[in-house]
């Protein structure tokens, strides 16, 4: 019964002093001020528990030979979204999904972990020489025209010569005879 009066005249005392509305306003401020820089900080963890993951599940579908391009980004962007909804990441949207699946990507390719060739066209067999098509006499005279039609001169004129101009040079106001 003792200690219970001595809390009770300590609190008694806080009070009538001012002390603990002072430390009930101080405590409120603090977290006021610390709150939004909590909440940046909570955010950046998830952002990169979630661009981990990503890349997680980048390295995995790059690796399933079964799936086209599409299928590999929409499985992982699904896996990304579920794994999000699961920890309750209520802020993530599927164009956060969508970018952070892409960034995973390029990190993924930056890395060196993607071992796939990019898709190229085969050199070509025949020489560029050789006309695809037969040419018949009227489209072989059509090309021959087009070859040996004039130039216009803007189009022959070098790039170095400034263009003249049509109109003659007007002369100041005393240069001209009276």
């Amino acid at each position: 019964m003792q200690i219970f009066k001595q809390i009770s005249d300590i609190f008694s005392w806080l009070q009538s002093t001012g002390i603990l509305a002072a430390l009930v306003a101080l405590i409120i401020v603090v977290v006021k001020q610390v709150q939004p820089y909590l909440k940046i900080h909570i955010k950046n963890k998830q952002i990169n528990q979630l661009t981990d993951f990503a890349l997680t599940t980048v390295t995995k579908f790059a690796t399933l030979a079964g799936l086209s391009k599409s299928d590999r980004k929409k499985m992982s962007d699904k896996d990304v979204a579920d794994f999000a909804s699961q920890f309750g990441f209520t802020w993530i949207t599927p164009e956060i999904v969508d970018s952070v699946v892409e960034a995973a990507y390029q990190n993924f390719k930056k890395l060196g972990l993607d071992n796939h060739q990019p898709q190229t066209s085969p050199e070509p067999t025949e020489p560029a020489e050789k006309p695809a098509t037969p040419q018949t006499p009227a489209s072989s005279a059509a090309q021959v025209a087009q070859s040996t039609a004039p130039k216009p001169e803007s189009a022959a004129q070098p790039a170095s010569q400034a263009p003249q101009s049509a109109q003659p040079a007007v002369k100041s106001g005393s240069d001209q005879d009276a």
